[in-house]
């Protein structure tokens, strides 16, 4: 199986790593060539603990290239490409960027690397991604994967794996045939392989909203006060927030019909322990100065909300911070 993972920010580097180190043919593309040709010249770094320094760790001959340099073969005869692999067509393409990098120009150019028989792979938090996806991409070809798994990008070529969580792997659509799920289940194979933890699911969308409540009751929180994950849970004052922004949350899901885990407070609460020292995406974007995936997120469950004459008061504090935090950045 050939795999292309498109975004090398911290999870699509911890996943190229982890993929290239169970002998899978893997590539990764990277937004600038800056980015590629640092992965090429000094290899892709890969931490599985904190404590390691920026010196130690996996150094791995990640084939890499930029998303502008896709089929010039002078390129990809210069990067490690496994010659074995026949055609430059991946069998499955990991989108690995950020719900806010999806645009119409993507999916166009995504429609243009898919082949029939091949499958896009989409990792993103929050909703609404996949109707832009499906202007361009057939729905049949598109698969989600949920991830609770944690990774930061400490460099251009290192990756620290934070935190060991599970990921789901479904089809979009729920009617489909046995072939497709045992391709499905050859891709969870894979990354069990890699050293992952996967489970395949017949109701992804459902899983889809499980980690997106997970993802808006403990990003948003962490990236307003600015702490890791692991300091909700022990903060007294926070975990009633917590616990509003999570019944609200459940309140709409019941209004959609959309079943949720019974023990999600639990799930929600052992992230934070399984990913104690690990700064949420959206914190990570903060301190980067870059824009949030607030509006897929918390926004995505206050449109869904406004459909149905539901109000999110305690989510619409959370959106409204997050986004003046964001404005400040802009200002500055």
């Amino acid at each position: 199986m050939k795999v292309r993972i498109i975004g090398a920010g911290a999870m699509g580097m911890l996943m190229a790593g982890r993929l290239f180190q169970a002998g899978v043919c893997v590539e990764l593309v990277t937004r600038t060539i800056g980015q590629a040709n640092q992965i090429r010249t000094e290899g892709l770094k890969l931490s599985e603990s904190e404590l390691q320094s920026e010196g130690t760790g996996a150094i791995l001959k990640v084939p890499a290239l930029a998303m502008e340099e896709l089929g010039r073969s002078s390129v990809k005869s210069s990067i490690n490409v496994n010659p074995e692999a026949g055609t430059d067509d991946p069998d499955v393409i990991m989108l690995m960027v950020k719900q806010t990098s999806i645009t119409d120009d993507l999916a166009f150019e995504l429609s243009r690397q898919l082949t029939p028989s091949s499958r896009l792979v989409c990792f993103q938090n929050g909703i609404g991604h996949i109707d832009r996806l499906s202007r361009c991409i057939s729905l049949a070809q598109i698969w989600i994967a949920i991830t609770t798994d944690g990774a930061f990008k400490q460099t251009d070529h290192l990756v620290r794996h934070t935190g060991k969580g599970t990921t789901w792997l479904g089809p979009v659509l729920s009617n489909t045939s046995t072939m497709e799920m045992e391709a499905v289940h050859n891709l969870q194979n894979l990354l069990n392989h890699a050293g992952f933890s996967s489970m395949v699911s017949n109701n992804i969308n459902s899983k889809v909203w499980n980690k997106l409540l997970i993802n808006a009751v403990i990003n948003p929180v962490t990236a307003i006060l600015r702490v890791r994950n692991g300091a909700l849970p022990r903060t007294p004052a926070v975990l009633p927030l917590m616990r509003s922004l999570l019944d609200e949350a459940s309140l709409l899901a019941d209004r959609l019909g959309i079943e949720l885990a019974a023990d999600l407070w639990e799930q929600i609460l052992l992230v934070c322990e399984r990913t104690a020292d690990n700064h949420s995406s959206m914190l990570q974007d903060v301190m980067a100065g870059r824009t949030t995936e607030i509006e897929a997120i918390t926004g995505g469950l206050i449109q869904a909300a406004s459909g149905l004459d539901l109000q999110l008061p305690t989510h619409s504090v959370m959106y409204a911070t997050v986004r003046s935090i964001e404005q400040q950045m802009e200002i500055i």
